[in-house]
């Protein structure tokens, strides 16, 4: 049976070019006609506006409607593993390796190593400042836009870099510039890898944190193959095409999966009467202070004490950075079946022993290579229980984002002054590391102290209870 033609329609004008009448009564062309099924769904689907993109049309908008629970797991959600990993290999992977350029720019800019550090530590502190702030694009729908701009500025701050060749310069290109750009990409770039787990969050997380121990192995051993070759400029534009790579990578990668949402306040003064927040701030202000003079200092240790050859000390570094990843993942584990400031206080107190043992240390390439191993283990253990023990400290889920970013901006004053510090204590001492050896090893003791104090205020000195 042949379709009725629709008063209108394309089959009315072909009976009419044909010459045939019109049979469809009045009644008929007043009722309307009955529309089939996948119609119906034809023309909806047709008629249904685009997804609404960015002005510039380059990112997907944020979701407007709750997604629901997380799939906890999936390719895509472990493509945002991948994207967070990379995130951290062009972050703190850098951070990680400036011990190779604390000696190259002590021997190519003749400047004295607390002048040096202070390259490295602004590169921390504008993560850690700005990242408390760009972390609020997240909640605003502008992560995709944030980490662009991040990454741009990473790889832009590179590239000037090699080109530099007085302090002042390779302190605005790497200091500024790249710092500026890791304080965009970081907070706004990890929310999201976050947003697609629950029960496997743990396991995600330390595959997130690990990418700080692949980048800290990668661009230690560019330098040292690349260094001696090609020289400084072009060893600094290939490790900038290395991390252009992997920023375009990740921002392939990156789906935002949750909905803008309105931002809490940008600070919680009520914090700072709690006890357990206030020495949970004075603890990690302590620990972070002094944890990252061994990463800066240790290639140079070897070249200096212990005859390794200035390439060959890199190797050192490399040791180091790779005990990152194991390092960085394991705590997880033991944090699940203690509570992560249980794990926290005797992972802290490790350092500080680990520390105060180095002045001991053989100067030979053995025993070097062994302290290496152990303080990588320690050192990137109490990094990786830094947010999850203040999670467990606070009883309101609601302020954990705010009281984040109030300590991130605490902790990032100790490690723009941390290494500095160590390097003058250096060069007041003649060159001799003791001091500042023993300097870093009391901070480190005394931030344990005071998260056990922590520790104590939120639940007494019960041993056995999990926090």
């Amino acid at each position: 049976m042949s379709a009725k033609p629709v008063a209108g329609g394309p089959h009315e004008d072909r009976g009419a070019a044909n010459g045939q009448e019109n049979t469809m009564t009045d009644s008929e062309k007043l009722d309307p006609q009955p529309v089939d099924a996948s119609d119906r769904s034809l023309e909806e689907a047709a008629a249904a506006a685009p997804k609404p993109q960015r002005k510039w049309g380059i990112f997907p908008a944020p979701p407007t409607e709750d997604p629901g629970p997380p799939p906890d797991g999936g390719i895509l959600a472990w493509l945002q593993v991948l994207a967070g990993h990379l995130m951290c290999f062009v972050t703190w992977g850098l951070i990680t390796s400036f011990g190779i350029f604390q000696s190259t720019y002590e021997e190519m800019l003749h400047e004295e190593s607390s002048t040096v550090s202070w390259i490295g530590t602004i590169q921390i502190f504008m993560l850690l400042l700005v990242g408390t702030i760009s972390g609020r694009a997240s909640d605003a729908g502008l992560v995709h836009e944030a980490v662009l701009l991040g990454t741009l500025m990473i790889v832009f701050g590179m590239f000037m870099a090699s080109l530099a060749t007085q302090y002042y310069q390779i302190f605005l290109a790497q200091g500024i510039c790249i710092g500026l750009g890791m304080g965009i990409l970081y907070m706004p770039g990890l929310s999201v890898p976050s947003s697609y787990f629950k029960s496997k969050k743990p396991l995600a997380v330390a595959i997130i944190a690990s990418g700080a121990g692949s980048g800290g192995l990668v661009y230690p051993a560019m330098v040292q193959q690349l260094l001696p070759r090609v020289g400084f400029g072009w060893t600094i534009r290939s490790m900038a095409f290395v991390t252009l790579f992997v920023s375009i990578l990740i921002n392939l990668l990156l789906r935002v999966r949750v909905p803008a949402r309105r931002s809490g306040p940008l600070a919680d003064l009520h914090a700072f009467k709690e006890l357990p927040y206030i020495f949970f701030c004075v603890g990690f202000f302590l620990i972070y202070w002094a944890v990252y003079f061994a990463f800066y200092y240790i290639d140079l240790y070897g070249y200096t004490y212990a005859s390794f050859t200035s390439l060959d000390s890199i190797n050192l570094l490399l040791v180091t950075n790779a005990l990152g990843i194991p390092g960085r993942v394991l705590p997880g584990l033991g944090a699940r079946f203690i509570g992560p400031l249980n794990t926290a206080i005797p992972t802290a107190t490790s350092v500080a022993i680990v520390l105060y043992c180095w002045p001991g240390v053989q100067h030979a390439h053995g025993p070097l290579y062994a302290w290496a191993v152990v303080y990588g283990l320690v050192a990137s253990a109490i990094q990786s229980l830094f947010a999850v023990s203040l999670a467990a400290l606070t009883e309101d889920p609601s302020q954990l984002g705010t009281r984040m970013g109030m300590v991130f901006s605490v902790v990032a004053f100790a490690t723009l002054t941390g290494a500095p510090i160590a390097g003058a204590i250096i060069q007041a001492s003649g060159g001799s590391y003791l001091g500042a050896q023993l300097w870093a090893a009391s901070s480190m003791l005394l931030g344990a102290g005071a998260l056990v104090m922590a520790r104590v205020g939120r639940i007494g000195w019960a041993l056995k209870k999990q926090v």
